[in-house]
């Protein structure tokens, strides 16, 4: 059987983005145990201005979509700004409405995990429950695990997170992900990594 898809979205066009490495902590976890990852982050985000009339698609939208449809799982990725999700990524999900008549339509079967990030966690936990509400809107099933990332954290390269807190917060993330998405296939599981328990 094929492996676990994950399609990844990362609200913030900032070079440096906290939440893009976040989202690409979580990719890497999910790539290691076995899933298919598409990082759909940043630039590739930009679509125009969801208009219900508009008939045509562009490329940067069909590559989301496409995206989503052979999802099993999906991972958002957000900036807090003002209390609420990057415009760039609330824009790319009013676009999958063109998954509306799909079967499933939206993301109806698909395990989808969130996080923010944020100076402040008050501002950071509003961010969170707006991303999990839009999931569950377009039909998700939002894993119970949401994380709120710091904005001072730091990560390599190679997707490593400098404070072990938010690591371990962010790989049950991914593993709640692939696990619930597994399930729905029926118990074909991709095997999570194992890593060793800490104290929160």
């Amino acid at each position: 059987m094929r492996p676990i898809r994950i399609a990844a979205l990362g609200g913030s066009l900032r070079s440096g983005s906290v939440s893009a490495a976040a989202l690409r902590a979580c990719a890497a976890r999910a790539r290691r145990a076995g899933a298919e990852v598409t990082v759909v982050c940043g630039t590739d985000l930009v679509l125009p201005p969801y208009d219900p009339q508009t008939a045509g698609r562009c490329a940067a939208e069909l590559r989301l979509l496409s995206a989503l449809r052979a999802a099993d799982g999906v991972l958002l990725a957000s900036p807090t700004y003002h209390g609420g999700m990057s415009g760039l990524l609330k824009n790319a999900l009013d676009h999958t409405e063109a998954l509306a008549g799909d079967v499933p339509s939206y993301l109806e079967g698909r395990s989808v995990g969130c996080l923010s990030v944020a100076w402040n966690e008050v501002a950071g936990a509003s961010a969170l429950a707006a991303l999990r509400t839009c999931a569950q809107s377009l039909r998700g099933w939002a894993v119970p695990m949401g994380v709120v990332v710091p904005a001072g954290t730091e990560f390599t390269a190679s997707g490593g997170c400098a404070d072990p807190r938010t690591a371990r917060r962010l790989d049950i993330l991914t593993d709640q992900v692939l696990e619930f998405a597994a399930l729905r296939r029926g118990g074909a599981s991709a095997e999570p990594v194992q890593i060793p328990q800490l104290s929160v």
